[in-house]
């Protein structure tokens, strides 16, 4: 009876603990996919600096301010003339000289991050560019034309991504969708420009190949005017469970650069709308990464430009893995407090043992057995009792986690509805051992049950066989 009730409960934390630590690795998975796991985006003093604001005055960059990535592509560092321009205003910031020559912390820091490939080769880094507008789709539906129209934010496509395809949700075939070619998205050719749409927008009745456009405000001398940008669906992608994810675009770069020049965004919470993205092999690297960046960027002097974070730090997922930290620590003291409850059990069944067997224990104590060797004696049967019950919990865990999916499927049909929303557990939920749940169990299991085999033994080890024997 008590391996039956610790084989389940170890069966329970099992499948408890890898279900919720593979929805914390997926959702992760698809965050670093989208936004890297490292980023690096300029400071308040970059945007204060000689070197940004000086685009504003200078005719040669079309009196407008430039992203990152138009910065690390211009062909000089100061496109001011003196002889064509308007005066610099005496109250702008003095230009930051290095022997003699203008910082240009863009290109530096590219050089720096092309560097850095000699340490990590995996390493693959790019700009983006966030921007926003309004979207409106035409849904032109068996003779009926509705519309849908929403805010959203404009992320720029990322060509050297090496996980965006893997978020590209599969469509049909047609001349309209985007395509997955060695790893890269491509995206089709057409007068209207392609975008591809989070998931939710399937939803709401978009399909691929669907028209519209992107509206956006220009300030004129005068007034203020709207621009359109014919737009066409090409693709729906998986945004994972994020703040921006489900009205957050992809479109190609001139897009977000066009926008960008004309009105500058505003990220409602704090995230830059403007930087470097970096992935490297493996997520263990990033703490590595990100430490090697700032010192390497403290070198060349500009380390006041930029500011370095990786996924654990960016404004919309922080509050979110607090979260999901806490709760793994809750859930693993939670499974603690009840495998102890459950490891009581051998404490009963042992008590009830020795009691049982008190002539027996009189008469090998009599030939000879020591105190130590009778509480041996139930503590390993305790201890036993907990590896078994880890053998079949563990085997029960194996093969209900395989046909988890059958299971969620009942337990939706006898709701009526999804038993685990698909927003935040996705389509179907992590059927994966976790190793840390098993090694948890492993290790805490037959522990408890040693622990809980002690209290017996001891009582064991004190009986008197002349006092037992006498009475018998």
């Amino acid at each position: 009876m008590s391996v039956a009730v610790i084989s389940l409960v170890v069966w329970l934390v099992l499948i408890f603990l890898s279900v919720t630590a593979g929805i914390e690795r997926n959702w992760l998975s698809k965050l670093t996919s989208l936004y890297a796991p490292l980023r690096v985006s300029p400071s308040e003093k970059y945007y204060r600096s000689y070197f940004y604001q000086i685009d504003s005055l200078a005719s040669a960059s079309n009196y407008s301010m430039k992203t990152i990535g138009e910065k690390a592509e211009a062909p000089f560092s100061d496109p001011y003339s003196e002889s064509t321009d308007a005066e610099i205003p005496f109250y702008w910031s003095k230009p930051d000289l290095k022997d003699g020559r203008l910082i240009d912390p863009v290109k530096t820091a590219v050089a720096e991050m092309e560097e850095l490939k000699k340490d990590f080769p995996d390493l693959v880094f790019q700009d983006y560019e966030i921007s926003g507008a309004l979207l409106k789709l035409e849904l032109e539906r068996e003779g009926r034309v509705s519309s849908l129209s929403q805010m959203s934010y404009l992320l720029s496509l990322s060509e050297e991504n090496p996980h965006l395809a893997d978020l590209l949700l599969p469509t049909e075939e047609s001349q309209y969708h985007a395509r997955v070619k060695e790893g890269k998205i491509i995206l089709p050719e057409g007068r209207e420009t392609p975008i591809l749409l989070p998931k939710s927008y399937q939803s709401s009745g978009s399909l691929l190949g669907d028209r519209g456009f992107l509206a956006y405000s220009i300030p004129s001398a005068a007034s203020v005017q709207e621009q359109r940008l014919p737009i066409r669906v090409a693709g729906f992608y998986d945004p994972g469970f994020l703040s921006l994810g489900n009205r957050c675009l992809i479109v190609p770069t001139h897009i977000t650069r066009t926008i960008y020049a004309s009105t500058q965004t505003y990220s409602p919470d704090g995230t830059p709308t403007n930087g470097f993205f970096l992935w490297p092999k493996t997520i263990s690297q990033v703490e590595e990464l990100h430490k090697e960046i700032e010192e390497r960027f403290e070198r060349a002097g500009i380390a006041d430009y930029w500011k370095v974070a990786t996924f654990e730090d960016y404004e919309f997922s922080k509050d979110l893995l607090q979260q999901f930290r806490s709760d793994r620590m809750l859930f693993t003291l939670i499974a603690a407090i009840i495998l102890l409850v459950a490891c009581c059990n051998i404490i009963s069944l042992l008590v009830l043992l020795v009691n049982d067997k008190k002539r027996e224990i009189a008469i090998l104590q009599s030939m000879g057995a020591s105190f130590r060797s009778i509480a041996a004696i139930f503590a390993l049967c305790g201890t036993l009792m907990g590896l078994l019950s880890c053998l079949f919990g563990g085997l029960l865990a194996l093969f209900t986690l395989h046909n988890l999916s059958s299971l969620v499927s009942f337990l939706s049909a006898i709701q009526g509805r999804s038993a685990f929303n698909p927003l935040f557990f996705g389509q179907n939920l992590p059927n994966s051992l976790s190793l840390d749940a098993l090694l948890f169990v492993l290790i805490a299991t037959p522990l408890l049950s040693l622990i809980a085999g002690l209290i017996p033994a001891i009582k064991a080890s004190r009986i008197r066989p002349s006092q037992v024997l006498r009475s018998e």
